[in-house]
Parts: structure tokens; sequence; C-alpha cells
């Protein structure tokens, strides 16, 4: 039998498969509100985060099928601790060519300092920041648990989520 699929949707037959073993790294993840953030199958705003030269997050994509996003806040201590976690994702999804991005949401706090923290992490990835003064970021992504990671395609479509942080191995 001839697999005649276009390159695109290998890459995303490619990235499902890397999804389901990347899967294994949440497992251990207790009691997770998956109902927590957006849903899967929403669509995240990409025009609405900017990089630190202005880039929308939506430019970044543009020649991504798929990209992870991982969402921090510099006041996650969470996010500080399981930096080496992010970086371990970053590195086994990258081998896969999805994308890997930090993407914040101000609280007030200057855009300066979420990229700092972003510095911080040591991800090797460039990050976004809300900046759309005229719209207000979607309650489910201030309201969902950080550090988490969400999956979406070039145009912004949710196709996977991981609400939070497994814990670190406590023996149980």
């Amino acid at each position: 039998m001839k697999f005649s699929a276009n390159r695109k949707q290998y890459r995303i037959l490619i990235a499902l498969c890397a999804v389901f073993c990347l899967s294994g790294v949440f497992t251990q993840a207790k009691a997770q509100d998956l109902s927590a953030g957006p849903a899967v199958g929403e669509t995240v705003d990409l025009l609405s985060f900017r990089s630190r030269s202005g880039q929308t997050l939506a430019e970044a994509l543009k020649q991504q099928s798929l990209a992870m996003l991982v969402l921090v806040d510099p006041s996650c201590g969470t996010c500080t601790a399981t930096k080496d976690d992010m970086e371990a994702l970053r590195e086994r999804v990258q081998k896969n060519r999805i994308a890997y991005f930090v993407v914040m949401i101000p609280n007030g706090t200057e855009t300066q300092k979420y990229f700092e923290f972003a510095d911080s992490l040591k991800l090797g990835t460039e990050s976004f920041v809300w900046a759309n003064a005229d719209v207000k970021p979607p309650a489910s992504l201030l309201t969902m648990t950080k550090p988490s990671h969400l999956q979406v395609t070039g145009e912004g479509l949710i196709v996977q989520k991981w609400s939070g942080t497994p814990p670190k191995d406590s023996g149980q």
C-alpha cells in the first residue's frame, strides 16, 4: 500500500505520535483538572502574543504545523523548580520538529520582567507575552495552572493540553 499524504499531514502524524509518547511524561500527575484552561478544539489568539523584538506568535509559527507552548508566570515557584523538566521536554519535542515556545500573560508587572524571567529558565527558546491592549486574555488562560503545556497548530488550534506539571518522584 502506498502512503500518499502530503508533507504537512505526515508532520502532523509524526507529531501526534510524539504526543502519544510524551503523554507518559504527564501520567504521574495526580488529580489534574483537565477542564482547567482552554479546551482542546479552542483556538489561541496567536496575534496577541509578541516577542521581545515585536514578532507575533503567529509569525513565529507560520512555517510550523504544530508547536508546544508552555504557559509560565514569574510568580510561580513551580515554574522555576521544574525548568529542567521543561528543558528535557523541549528537547524531546524539537527532535520531532515541533517548535517549543514560552508564553506568559502579564498581570500589570512590567513586560520586560516577564522576558527576564523567561530568560532565567534557560530553555533556549523564544518567549512571548500577551501584548494586545485592546483585547483581554481569555480567562481560561489566566486561571490555568502554571506551568502548563498546550500543543497548537500553526493557526492556534489546541490539539492537546497538559495542565500543571508532574510531581517529582516521591517514592509513591
